[in-house]
């Protein structure tokens, strides 16, 4: 490994205070143990100047460059090629990396960064002194990992048995359980499954997650905040983030009801008032989704005008002989003519566009940065149809994202929330599926521009887009309670719909009790990953893409002939623009 060269033969006089961090940026990551005696005298030493601290910080840079992208590879590898070994190495450079994250962490935590006058300098200490779990002693990070694990074991290995039918088991979340939530009907056989999914799941552990909320608030207290919901909320770098939210969502409330007003009616007129009030809660069982965090799949009972044209052009895509090749050829066209970036060699040399089937790889679609400034890619088993070209556009957004910010040091190379990365592909996506966009594309030529048209591709948006909100906000709001010690165990369940009635106007189909935990029937709870990232992101996506709308000509709040719906950016400079400089 380079070492650094001084001029003149001088030892920094940073390097005497500091030896744990010269032996550190240095490429010698066995940092000595600090006994109780030394580390007083390590608080009685002299902080580094600014500029000695550029130094530590280049060197940090570029020795987590490299380990971020050894990572990143290995994770790579075995997702691409799921296999015992493939997931060993993954889990070995995991474990580099985060080491080498924790010692960064502990020097930089112990410098004394009040009298920093350099903001960038502030600002990249600031999230160095930031590891998360990684901050716990070694037994309490390994109960730490064993208990997300143990959680995680119950809920991919859940299974049911089917309705009416108690041979027929091991029934799984997907394809069964979904597919049976989507396409059923059956009132009886959607409550049943609704409720065996959450006590063959969320039930079993409740126990293992009242561990992890005590772990996870003693990590948040090691990283300098007050609890686990503080460190989460840290990232929006907002002072009232809860306020924030739900001022926002108060905003976006009225149309919400309005939704579940008209939702509520149509299953009323399916299933009868017996079963559900003109002005009662909405059943959680009965819209399409075991979560009921998206009403897509009830459209088809629900629409406003059945019959009309309907905008999904993937028999027209297949007609005429799309690729998958194909389809990134025109997502990256769309990018290149907002005079953005091609996507480099190394992104068409590496990226998994369809399923080699020679070996298990994980389908799910994503983003790859390597962390080197070079290698980008995209994993994706692409199939020809609608869904997939606009999911093409919104994955090599992140791609377009990573470029524009690839000249950033280390800590900054990342979104400006965890909710912007999600929003800028949702703003493409929103424009890629517009009538006018599918026009542009030779796929939409027999969709008519009418009224009906418009009013069931709003709908459909609704469906998923705005009532995914309320549910992102209960999913973390609940967890920010529990944190913070406002729930016990004793009141888990009951909170959860407490609040699921509160936003959502949602209650669950049969009576609960605080044996059951519904909020553990979510993959992210057992998981440990925050959720209000979809909420900013849901909201966030509209707002760019007025913006984006308006820097290209194609939104006029004075002019309704031009409503934001109808607006494709496709072609735009000045859009181009516009998103180029969001970095």
């Amino acid at each position: 490994m380079q070492r650094v060269i001084y001029g003149n033969n001088m030892t920094p006089s940073w390097i005497l205070l500091f030896p744990s961090l010269f032996s550190l940026v240095h490429g010698q990551l066995d940092i000595p143990s600090l006994n109780e005696n030394s580390r007083g005298n390590f608080g009685r030493r002299l902080p580094p100047t600014e500029g000695e601290l550029q130094d530590i910080l280049a060197r940090l840079d570029f020795l987590g460059t490299e380990r971020c992208s050894a990572n990143v590879a290995a994770q790579w590898s075995y997702e691409t090629d799921v296999n015992e070994y493939t997931q060993i190495q993954a889990l070995e450079a995991q474990r580099i990396y985060a080491d080498f994250q924790n010692q960064a962490w502990f020097l930089i935590s112990r410098i004394d960064k009040n009298n920093i006058r350099d903001p960038v300098i502030g600002r990249r200490l600031r999230y160095l002194s930031v590891v998360g779990p990684s901050a716990l002693p070694p037994d309490q990070l390994d109960r730490y990992n064993r208990v997300i694990n143990d959680m995680l074991a119950v809920y991919n290995e859940a299974t049911i048995c089917a309705y009416n039918d108690p041979f027929r088991c091991g029934l799984r979340l997907y394809p069964d359980i979904s597919q049976i939530m989507a396409k059923s009907r059956n009132w009886d056989e959607l409550q049943y499954v609704w409720t065996e999914w959450r006590r063959r799941s969320g039930m079993r552990i409740k126990d293992l997650y009242q561990q992890l909320v005590t772990l996870n608030n003693e990590a948040a207290k090691l990283n300098n905040f007050t609890d686990a919901a503080e460190y989460w909320m840290f990232p929006y770098e907002s002072p009232n983030l809860q306020q924030d939210i739900d001022e926002v969502w108060e905003m976006i409330r009225p149309l919400y009801e309005e939704l579940h007003a008209y939702i509520r009616r149509k299953l009323r007129d399916l299933y009868g008032p017996e079963k559900i009030g003109s002005h009662s809660l909405l059943p959680a069982h009965i819209l399409g989704n075991i979560w009921a965090q998206s009403w897509t799949n009830i459209i088809d009972i629900t629409i406003p005008y059945p019959g009309k044209n309907n905008l999904d052009v993937t028999q027209e895509m297949q007609a005429q002989g799309y690729t998958p090749i194909e389809m990134f050829r025109i997502a990256e066209e769309f990018y290149l003519s907002l005079n953005l970036s091609a996507m480099p060699p190394e992104f068409w040399a590496g990226s998994i566009i369809v399923d080699p089937g020679d070996r298990s790889l994980i389908c799910q679609a994503s983003a790859w940065d390597f962390c080197n400034r070079l290698d980008y890619r995209i994993k994706m088993c692409t199939k020809v149809t609608m869904k997939d070209l606009i999911t093409v556009h919104h994955e090599m957004a992140h791609i377009e994202y990573f470029l524009r910010y690839s000249g950033l040091t280390r800590e900054f190379r990342d979104g400006a929330n965890p909710g912007f990365h999600e929003a800028v592909g949702e703003a493409v996506a929103l424009s890629v599926a517009t009538p006018r966009h599918l026009q542009t594309l030779s796929l939409g030529n027999k969709y008519i521009d009418e009224f009906t048209t418009d009013i069931n591709y709003l709908f459909t948006l609704a469906m998923d887009k705005l009532v995914m909100l309320p549910f992102s906000i209960v999913m973390d709001r609940w967890r920010w309670d529990v944190f913070r010690g406002y729930v016990t165990r004793e009141d888990y369940n009951c909170h959860w719909h407490r609040l699921m009635e509160q936003y959502a106007g949602i209650k669950p189909p049969v009576l609960r009790s605080e044996d059951d935990f519904d909020p553990g029937a979510k993959y992210h709870i057992p998981a440990n990953i925050p959720y209000i990232r979809n909420f900013v992101a849901g909201v966030l996506q509209f707002q760019l893409y007025r913006a984006l709308c308006q820097a290209a000509g194609q939104r006029s709040v004075d002019d309704f002939r031009r409503p934001l719906h109808r607006c494709d950016f496709y072609r735009s400079p000045e859009a181009g623009r516009i998103l180029g400089i969001m970095d």
